[in-house]
Parts: structure tokens; C-alpha cells; sequence
């Protein structure tokens, strides 16, 4: 019987050294070698009980992403793959265990050897990771967690080609005994800046909500897979045929400090475009190019969230532009530049024909069904590469009809948001308790307010819930931002929460007979977005009427004149207060019938108007008449003499 050798005795082949460091060492590394063939074995058998069982289920996880992604052909297999190992690993079933959990369970009673089925098991501890190869030495490569910092050793089972020392890269990883193994293997993306890869990975999980960006990355694995190889940017200012140096000089200026900033390259592209498209408007002689490059870095900040979102102040100092003139520059590129900007945030959000909101618009009403959406677009312009504004127009529209699929919220504030557009979604009590849920988890929740307030039962009770959301917002955005984003606020999402409480706590106000101090809520609203997509100015007029200020219904009709009912019957309107059935009043009705010749009947009550107002309408359209009669009749029925002067004309 053969003496088994101790592993500090002398080895017995006469080496003189000891066993553990000669044929004892040799030996280990054949059992290694061993349990890393069947590691490898063991993966494979884990894909195919996961199809053999889970089919149907991969796959047509997979066409949603396929969908979404626009998966070329030649590359559906790659992906599927790859997602079929990230549905085993993470993805859970509706018993709340994965795909590996069953797989062990069967498994483990086949596997012999108590090492590979205790590596087996440590397999629940699966994870995504994104980092830089820092060595490689065989089929072991050492690597950095860019997300934790951590230092790995991951073992590759099946090394096909060599790997680059500093090259960026996506995987899965398992544990193995004291070290990693790659499930299958790292995906490596040298040309990817190491840095920018993982800024963008924590930005997209900040935004999403995530507290952990290592959660984020398991959970969203396979669209930040299909996301990082176009993140770098794509506009090169040399190769763009400028008709001043100066224009090109600006480009330059601003790339350099949005770069310095970390604003990752799309945000850096869409700037370079919008920039490009304003020379070929405007071709305006240009001396200080750094005070236009400070204007549009602004102008970027108001409808995009940076990484580092400077006020104008602290742009001017960057710059070192007076602040006063990068004022009016941006306003000027605003101005200029409002169809694009336009056509960037909400072109797939509004309909192509001309059918349009009800108007006015209830300021009741919670966040809009597409406005999750449009969130989650604005995110991804970011992630993507576009070289012209046809692009960007191309991914919003796509983005409109193929939406993400919800992902499960991770922080309080999140899941109350969700349940805000959950609520928006219900209809009856359904909706208020889906809203107190919301409050629950986040007190601060501005829109579960606004919704409560939408049915509450008293308007003293609307005015208390949307006083209380509004103060909520106030708080939330804090003073500076009011004082730096005043006249822009609708353009920011974050802000529009805000905006619906207080017009939802004026309304209140209204209904409850505090006219003036309404008024003054109406008035702040469009001194914060001017543009008035909430449609304050038609409620705001009927206020001036019911108070007598004509100067200020004037001047309110004056700065939103629009060939519309609401503009030029409101005018005739306006006229016959101050001045009676004068000629001019005669005058301007016969324009307004051009416009839309339906309101008379319903001003005259030859029609009744109904008692449920269409939900949208086309302009000239009865539709139009009847939502413009159902808010004004009031104010038109006070006219003495109106239905003898109405048929005269």
C-alpha cells in the first residue's frame, strides 16, 4: 500500500524540493484544470435546461428587447444568447426564484464532486459587472470594478482570442472558489473611453432612480449592452463645413468645456448641431466667440439634465463673458432656435394632424400618459449617437410607439412616481388611492397631491391639497432654481409636478370667489413659461373680465394673438365690455366667423351646448365652438342686447 506524501515532506521524485511545491503542485493544477472544464460544462448545461424548460418565456423576452433595440439579423444570435444567461441568472420567475434556482435544485443531487457543487451554489451571487482589464496572464485575468473599485481575478473557460491590458468591458461574472468566472466571457470595447463607459452607466442609474448603479447594471444588463458601443461621440467640428472660422471657433469652445465638465458626447453633439443649424439661419458676424459658446451651454442646461448644470453667473465667470450679455445671447439663440429645440423634446409627443388638446386645459390634471415617456426619450438622446436633427426626430417617434417596458422602481421616491402614473392610467376611487399610496412612500410626492386635489370633494379641500403639493415643489426645486430658470420652467420635466399644483390651487382659488389672488397665481405661471402650455392665459382672461381689468385682458390678448376661437372671439368679447356694439366690435366678429362661424348659434342659443365638452378639437371645427362657448357663455350672457345684436350681424 502506497504511504500518501505529506505537502511539506521532501517529494519523492528526489527534486530535493518539497511536495507541495513539485509534483504536489502539478497535481493541484490538474485538478484544477479539472473543476474548470466542468465549470465550463456546467454553464453549458445551464443554458440548455433553461431553453429545454424556459423557451418560450426567453424568447419572447428577448423580441421585446429585439423591438426596442433594432437587433440586426447577423447579430440576433449573439444577443439571444447573452440575454438567455442574463434571464437565467437574474430574472424572476412569478415564484420569485430565477431560472438558476430551479437548476440547482435539480443539479445538485447528479453532481458528485462536493467542490463543484458548493461553486454551484455560491452561483445565486451572480453579477453584472463593467470595468478595465488591468492584466492578463493565461485564462486568468485581473480586472477593476469601475463601479465598486474593486480588484478581480475572473477566470475565462474557453479563451477564444487575447484580451488588451486597459480595455473597457461588460460580463457576467460567477464566483469560483477565491476567485471569478466569466459566464461566458468578458466583452471587451478597447475603443471606449474607460471613464466616459462608466459615467454613463451611474448617470443612467441616477436617473432611473437607482440608489446602487451595481443594481442598476444587473437589472438594465442588456440595454446598457446594447447602449455603450454608441455612446462617444459622433459630430467632429473639422470635418463640419463651417462659412466663418469664427463659428467653427465656437464649436470648439464649447466641446472643450462641456468635455471638461463630463457631459457625456451626445449632449456635447446635440450642442455642436443646434450651434451649426443657427450659423446657416443666421450667418451673423460674430466678435466675442466665447460669449456664444457660454449661451448655448446654457441654452443646453434648460432643456437637458447635465451632469454639471451651471447657472448663467456661474457660466459667465467659466466663460469670462458679462453675465448681462450672456443673457440676451441666450434669449436670442432661444428665439432662434425654438423649432429645433422644439422638435428635440416634444415633436413625438404631439399629434402630427390638427387635432388638438381641449383647451383650456384643465389644471387638474396630473402628468400626461406620454410624459413618462418622454422622459425616458429625453434620457436617451443621451445614449445615443445622432449626427442630424432628422435623427434625433427619427429616435423620438420610435421611441413614442416602441416604449421601454416598465422596470421596477428602486427607491421610495420612484415607486411613488410610478404610482402616479399608475393612478393617471385608473379611473374612480381607484385613482385617490393610488395617490395616498403614493404620499405614503414619498411625502413630497407633488403630483399625488394634484391628483387628490383633482377629487377632492370641496374646492376648500382642492385649495388645501394643491397648496400643500405646491409647497411641496417649492421645496423640492428651491429658490435658485426659480430664479435661474424663470421663463423656461415647462421646458424642464422636473418642474412640471410643480406647475400643475399651482395651477390646480388657483383654479381653487377661482372657484371659491378669490379672484385677485387667483390672478396673481396666473400670472406667476406665465411669467415662468411664457410659452403657456397649460393653457393659464384662457382661464386668466375670463379672470381679468370677472374683475373689470380690460387694460390687462388687453395686453393678455396681445401677447398670445392667435387666429383661433378663444383669440378673436375673446376679442369681440373684450370690446363689447369696454365699448358696447360698437362698429369695430361688428368688424372683428365678422373676422372671428370666418375663423369659426359655429360658436354663434351657441352664443345665440339656437344650440344648446352639452354638458360633457369634447376632449379635443379641430380648429373651425363645431368642436372648437362648443369648448370655447362652454367656458365663455358665462361672460357673453351678461351682455345686454346680445342675441338682437348677434342676429343683425
Amino acid at each position: 500500500m502506497m504511504r500518501s506524501v505529506g505537502r511539506n515532506e521532501s517529494c519523492p521524485c528526489g527534486s530535493g524540493k518539497k511536495y507541495k511545491k513539485c509534483c504536489g503542485a502539478k497535481e493541484a493544477v490538474s485538478i484544477t484544470h479539472v473543476i474548470e472544464g466542468e465549470v465550463d460544462d456546467l454553464q453549458k448545461r445551464l443554458i440548455h435546461f433553461a431553453l429545454d424548460y424556459y423557451e418560450d418565456a426567453i424568447l419572447k423576452g428577448f423580441d421585446d428587447y429585439q423591438d426596442y433595440f433594432e437587433i440586426e439579423e447577423d447579430q440576433r444570435q449573439f444577443f439571444e444568447f447573452v440575454y438567455t444567461i442574463w434571464y437565467s441568472l437574474f430574472h424572476e420567475l412569478e415564484n420569485g426564484k430565477t431560472i438558476l434556482d430551479n437548476f440547482i435544485a435539480s443539479e445538485a443531487g447528479k453532481i458528485k464532486r462536493p467542490k463543484l457543487k458548493q461553486i454551484m451554489q455560491t452561483w445565486k451571487s451572480a453579477r453584472a459587472i463593467a470595468g478595465e482589464i488591468i492584466d492578463v496572464e493565461n485564462n486568468v485575468l485581473t480586472v477593476i470594478d469601475g463601479l465598486s473599485s474593486e480588484k478581480l481575478k475572473a477566470m475565462v473557460t474557453n479563451l477564444q482570442s487575447p484580451y488588451e491590458k486597459g480595455a473597457f468591458f461588460v460580463g457576467i461574472l460567477l464566483p469560483f472558489d477565491q476567485m471569478h468566472v466569466f459566464f461566458p466571457a468578458p466583452f471587451d470595447l478597447p475603443e471606449l473611453p474607460l471613464q466616459e463607459a462608466i459615467m454613463f452607466i451611474k448617470q443612467k442609474s441616477e436617473r432611473a432612480g437607482y440608489e446602487s448603479p451595481q443594481e442598476f447594471f444587473t437589472d438594465f444588463f442588456m440595454e446598457i449592452m446594447g447602449d455603450l458601443p454608441g455612446i462617444g461621440g459622433m459630430v467632429d467640428v473639422n470635418s463640419m463645413e463651417w462659412e466663418l472660422p469664427v463659428y467653427k471657433e465656437v464649436a470648439e469652445r464649447l466641446k472643450r468645456e462641456l468635455e471638461l465638465l463630463g457631459e457625456i458626447p451626445p449632449i456635447v453633439d446635440l450642442g455642436i448641431i443646434l450651434w451649426f443649424q443657427y450659423c446657416e439661419k443666421k450667418q451673423k458676424r460674430i466678435k466675442n466667440p466665447s460669449l456664444y459658446a457660454a449661451s448655448l451651454h446654457y441654452l443646453l442646461t434648460t432643456f437637458n439634465p447635465m451632469k454639471s448644470p451651471l447657472t448663467q453667473k456661474e457660466l459667465a465667470e467659466r466663460y469670462g463673458v458679462p453675465v448681462g450679455s450672456l443673457s440676451s445671447t441666450y434669449r436670442e439663440l432661444d428665439d432662434e432656435l425654438e423649432d429645433e429645440i422644439r422638435r428635440v423634446i416634444e415633436i413625438a409627443f404631439e399629434e402630427e394632424n390638427d387635432s388638438f388638446p381641449a383647451v383650456p386645459l384643465n389644471p387638474l390634471r396630473g402628468p400626461s400618459l406620454t410624459e413618462q415617456v418622454m422622459q425616458e426619450a429625453l434620457e436617451g438622446i443621451q445614449d445615443q449617437n445622432f449626427e442630424n436633427m432628422e435623427e434625433l426626430n427619427e429616435f423620438l417617434n420610435k421611441k413614442l410607439s416602441a416604449p421601454t417596458p416598465k422596470k421596477e422602481q428602486k427607491t421610495n421616491k420612484g415607486r411613488a412616481q410610478q404610482l402616479v402614473y399608475n393612478a393617471m392610467e385608473a379611473t374612480g376611487d381607484r385613482r385617490s388611492i393610488l395617490a395616498q399610496e403614493a404620499l405614503t412612500l414619498d411625502p413630497k410626492c407633488v403630483d399625488a397631491y394634484v391628483i387628490l386635489a383633482e377629487n377632492a370633494d370641496t374646492y376648500e379641500e382642492a385649495m388645501m391639497l394643491s397648496k400643500k403639493g405646491m409647497e411641496a415643489g417649492e421645496k423640492e426645486l428651491g429658490k435658485t432654481f426659480f430664479k435661474d430658470n424663470k421663463g423656461h420652467f415647462w421646458g424642464l420635466l422636473e418642474t412640471r409636478p410643480y406647475m400643475r399644483a399651482k395651477a390646480a390651487y388657483a383654479d381653487a382659488l377661482h372657484q371659491l370667489g378669490y379672484t385677485m389672488v387667483a390672478i396673481q397665481e396666473y400670472e406667476q405661471l406665465l411669467e415662468l413659461n411664457p410659452n403657456d402650455n397649460q393653457g393659464i392665459r384662457y382661464i386668466l382672461f375670463v379672470a381679468y373680465l370677472e374683475e373689470g381689468k380690460w387694460v390687462a385682458a388687453e395686453r393678455l390678448l396681445k401677447q398670445y394673438e392667435e387666429p383661433t376661437a378663444n383669440g378673436l372671439y375673446n376679442k369681440v368679447l373684450l370690446e363689447l365690455y369696454k365699448n358696447g356694439f360698437s362698429a369695430n366690435a361688428a368688424k372683428m366678429l365678422k373676422d372671428a366667423k370666418k375663423a369659426n362661424p359655429h360658436v354663434i348659434p351657441f352664443l345665440s342659443g339656437k344650440k344648446r351646448i352639452p354638458m360633457s365638452l369634447p376632449e379635443g378639437y379641430r380648429l373651425g371645427d363645431e368642436s372648437e365652438a362648443i369648448i370655447y362657448a362652454g367656458e365663455h357663455y358665462q361672460l357673453w350672457e351678461k351682455i345686454e342686447g346680445l342675441q338682437k345684436w348677434l342676429k343683425k350681424q
